[in-house]
């Protein structure tokens, strides 16, 4: 399997009603071109079946990559959800939404420094992503950090709250963001907190 790098974003669900959340992520798909008979298909068969770990794996989990109306890389949509059968810290359940991208495409091979590209293809991804979602941040991860933000969200554990390279987080969100790392800048843009983690990513 290719590494991949991951813009995700997660939801608390009342009780097992899925539907506005994968109705806001087809409008994201369709806004940013990623949206064909494939993966119509995929969310129309979308249905809620608990597996024994607890987790609901969907008919969005085998979609092809397809490039986007910003760039010939491709993308491959993402919907799990988790409940509270996975383990204690679980509560509700919870849906993620996700946008993969291989990081070879991104990332040079030689040093593992992002590509002068990603930088903008991800900024606009993760932008469109914020226009339905609000609930969580919208993270951009490689393959290490994921995960970790979500944990963060739910256990307010402030060092995996930081588990990402670039992120726009709702300004509801300040006081959970409140202890930041010296090597993540922070940028307030409306109602939302922008944040990069100064070691891997171009704030400009």
């Amino acid at each position: 399997m290719p590494e991949l790098s991951n813009i995700q974003t997660y939801e608390k669900l009342k009780g097992s009603d899925f539907k506005p959340t994968l109705e806001r992520f087809a409008k994201v798909l369709n806004r940013i071109g990623l949206w064909n008979d494939e993966i119509k298909r995929a969310f129309e068969s979308f249905e809620w079946k608990i597996e024994d770990d607890g987790y609901v794996y969907s008919s969005i989990t085998e979609v092809g990559s397809y490039p986007t109306r910003f760039s010939e890389i491709k993308v491959r949509p993402l919907v799990m959800a988790w409940t509270p059968a996975v383990d204690e810290t679980f509560e509700e359940n919870w849906i993620s939404c996700d946008l993969l991208i291989e990081s070879e495409n991104i990332r040079n091979h030689s040093n593992g420094n992002y590509k002068d590209l990603a930088f903008p293809l991800i900024k606009k991804l993760v932008k469109e992503m914020s226009i339905e979602f609000h609930q969580t941040g919208i993270y951009f991860t490689d393959e290490a950090q994921d995960g970790g933000d979500f944990d963060g969200v739910r256990t307010n554990d402030q060092d995996e709250l930081w588990s990402f390279d670039y992120a726009l987080i709702p300004v509801e969100l300040t006081e959970l963001y409140r202890e930041k790392p010296n090597n993540y800048g922070v940028n307030k843009i409306d109602n939302w907190i922008e944040s990069w983690n100064l070691d891997n990513w171009k704030a400009k």
